[in-house]
């Protein structure tokens, strides 16, 4: 690590130090810089007066919801608040969760929206050459759902799966992230349902293309493989390694060989489809031709089933690039399947237990803050103790988190500076263990409770009760 970065970190440790002194309380107040906040709030044109429930005291109380536990509710968030004050001797607050309930609808989604996007994508600027892919941004995309309470309203801008039965499924919402992949964090997210048209994954994906820059190299799956997006990011200067579509042909008898099962080909462009295409003017833009690398690998392990995998990739310079390096590159895509495991397990985010959905868009927003938060701590720690951010535990980063956060707010500014270097060093402590070619049945010795499935709606099988 270099001596300019850990200088760097330092310094930025001791500025919030100083900067949030006196801002003791909730979670993340120590660590979400308040002139921030207050920065967004003008951006957006919002004003506010003086009330228990600022935006400030909502938003890092919304934050704690999401750190403290999976199904931590408002009443614990009003908790928290209440010893707050109190701890720094002003009046405590009512117990009803009414007032912060109302505050929460008040945030603005582009308020929390903006603060995430400028939390992720900061941290990405600023992390050094050694955690990058030789010296370059790399960025991960790739999608998931998330189920939310079913309500009628839900239902409405996001409907169940068709498959299930009216009443008995919960609505479902699908969203793609674009992450960093030196640091972790979630650098943009693009929200729609899962059902009905301009829905899909790829769809999702145009609207967040922007936060590719010229030089960056985006990782992704088969599904991103298609022409028209491989095109446009070429000409932004952005290179991508994908998995190789299905559907597409390849055969490596043909194009100029680099070496073993390493080729370059020419992709001709595909013909105009009005319901692929947004218009013929959008078709006739793209080139006529694209020149692609691809390479292909048998990978075989003893106890697992042998696997082919081929990637397609625009970075054709063989000597620049191996093709074992862009392998390895794209074996490193799945951090964005264990990130998404961080967000939906680690945080609770698999269910969204809103009611509305201008509120579940919200909620989904403040869990995305709170994740990057999370990884500018774990990058803090990993500068200053000479580690990768990549090679330490979220979960256990969580949880040293939640458990300072009680001291941090009642501790002297000497007591608060070494718990801030013990939390660090705690993270880093947090290493995550390095487990080849594990194996393990897909089930659970523990049993659960057992309970019949419904399988008619609530309200109908609650009338067939005995009286």
């Amino acid at each position: 690590m270099a001596k300019r970065t850990k200088e760097a970190v330092f310094r930025h440790v001791q500025k919030e130090l100083r900067e949030l002194e006196s801002a003791e309380g909730v979670p993340f107040r120590q660590w979400l810089d308040e002139q921030r906040i207050i920065t967004a709030l003008q951006r957006a044109g919002v004003t506010f007066r003086q009330r228990v429930f600022d935006p400030l005291t909502t938003l890092y109380a919304f934050l704690s919801q999401v750190v403290a536990s999976k199904d931590s509710s408002c009443e614990d968030a009003v908790s928290r608040v209440i010893a707050e004050r109190v701890a720094r001797g002003q009046l405590a607050c009512s117990p009803d969760s009414s007032s912060y309930c109302t505050a929460r609808g008040r945030l603005l989604e582009p308020v929390i929206a903006d603060l995430a996007r400028e939390t992720g994508q900061e941290l990405d600027r600023e992390a050094p050459p050694e955690w990058r892919w030789k010296g370059r941004s790399v960025k991960i995309a790739d999608g998931s759902t998330a189920e939310m309470s079913d309500t009628p309203e839900n239902q409405a801008e996001y409907p169940q799966s068709s498959t299930q039965k009216p009443g008995l499924g919960f609505p479902m919402l699908r969203m793609v992230v674009i992450l960093s992949l030196a640091v972790g964090t979630v650098l943009e997210c693009a929200l729609g349902p899962c059902r009905g048209k301009k829905t899909g994954e790829q769809s999702l994906f145009r609207q967040i293309q922007h936060v590719l820059d010229s030089g960056d190299i985006l990782l992704g799956d088969r599904l991103y493989d298609a022409y028209r997006d491989i095109a446009l990011l070429k000409s932004r200067g952005v290179d991508v390694v994908l998995g190789k579509k299905q559907s597409r042909r390849c055969d490596f008898r043909r194009g100029r060989k680099l070496g073993p099962n390493d080729h370059i080909v020419v992709w001709t462009k595909p013909r105009y489809d009005a319901k692929r295409f947004e218009s013929w003017a959008e078709w006739e833009a793209l080139p006529a031709q694209l020149e692609m690398r691809e390479i292909r690998r048998v990978v075989r392990r003893p106890g697992f089933q042998t696997r082919v995998v081929i990637i397609v990739t625009t970075l054709l310079d063989g000597a620049i690039h191996t093709a074992d390096e862009l392998l390895d590159l794209f074996a490193l895509r799945w951090h964005c399947e264990l990130d998404l495991r961080a967000l939906k397990q680690s945080l609770g985010m698999r269910r969204l237990h809103c009611k509305t959905p201008a509120m579940v868009r919200k909620e989904l927003w403040v869990y995305l803050l709170a994740y990057n938060l999370i990884r500018v701590r774990m990058a803090q720690a990993a500068a200053i103790h000479n580690r990768l951010p990549r090679t330490l535990s979220f979960t256990a980063a969580k949880t040293h988190i939640h458990n300072f956060a009680a001291y941090l707010t009642t501790a002297s500014k000497s007591q608060r500076d070494r718990l801030e270097a013990e939390l660090l060093r705690a993270i880093a402590h947090g290493c995550l263990v390095s487990r080849p070619g594990r194996k393990e049945p897909r089930a659970l010795k523990k049993r659960q409770q057992k309970y019949s499935y419904l399988t008619k709606p609530r309200t109908q099988a609650r009338q067939g009760l005995a009286a």
